[in-house]
């Protein structure tokens, strides 16, 4: 009976063990999965709003793809190469963010221009601001572009 107990105790310990081990290992594979699901609901956001220019919508997508940076910078990455393409891609999807959301604030002064000599040289501003972040955005979708590339090759190795 004695032994019968033993052989359950440790049986039992031995399962806590591994079921410890398993549910507290961050595993690459894991990292990657987690990584490549919110870089996915971003890339998602940019495509599903992508051909909608009012101010409202890109002002959304600017915030959306801000939460978005700062869910991949709240991962837990471990893994050094997947760290490596973490902390830049971070600053893309910021970049992104805040390009939109100067767009954003740059078609809200354009709607807002009156119709004199005033309101034409805002529109100007609005416009020229408009190219500026379109180019920084452009810029930070082919950096994030490049990373997401780097990010599935590293990620496809895995397996």
């Amino acid at each position: 009976m004695y032994f019968f107990r033993k052989q359950i105790a440790i049986l039992f310990i031995v399962i806590a063990c591994c079921t410890l081990t398993v549910s507290c290992s961050d595993s690459r594979a894991v990292q990657c999965t987690k990584f490549t699901e919110i870089v996915t609901k971003g890339n998602a956001l940019i495509d599903f709003k992508n051909g909608t220019y009012d101010a409202a919508t890109t002002k959304n997508l600017a915030k959306d793809l801000n939460q978005t940076s700062k869910q991949l910078e709240a991962l837990g990455i471990t893994d050094p190469t997947l760290k490596e393409i973490q902390t830049p891609s971070v600053k893309s999807f910021r970049e992104m963010g805040e390009a939109l959301g100067d767009i954003s604030k740059a078609l809200e002064v354009g709607n807002r221009a009156s119709t004199s000599i005033e309101g034409r040289e805002q529109i100007k501003t609005a416009q020229a601001d408009i190219v500026r972040a379109g180019q920084q955005a452009n810029q930070g979708a082919k950096n994030q572009d490049a990373l997401i590339t780097k990010l599935i090759n590293y990620c496809k190795s895995d397996r």
